[in-house]
């Protein structure tokens, strides 16, 4: 007769996402979790501001937005040519 229990997962079933953390502290403590920061992506030069909203109900709420990069010369008036 076969045991009750399963096997244990292997492979790509056993990693746990790289915000478990994250995810597990809001469920138990019943509120939301914030992450959020500056960051740029992999071979680029443009800031991007981001935020990670951890639900208590298991929910995650990701946003990403491109920073401006601010004036192209400094404010005041244009040099005279």
């Amino acid at each position: 007769m076969a045991g009750r229990h399963r096997r244990p997962p292997t492979g790509e079933q056993a990693a746990l996402p790289t915000d478990a953390d994250l995810r597990l502290l809001a469920i138990t403590e019943g509120r939301t979790i914030v992450d959020e920061g500056v960051a740029t992506l992999p071979g680029g030069r443009h800031p991007y501001a981001y935020r990670t909203l951890y639900r208590p109900d298991g929910r995650v709420e990701r946003l990403l937005e491109r920073l401006d990069p601010g004036p192209r010369q400094p404010p005041g008036p244009a040099p005279a040519d």
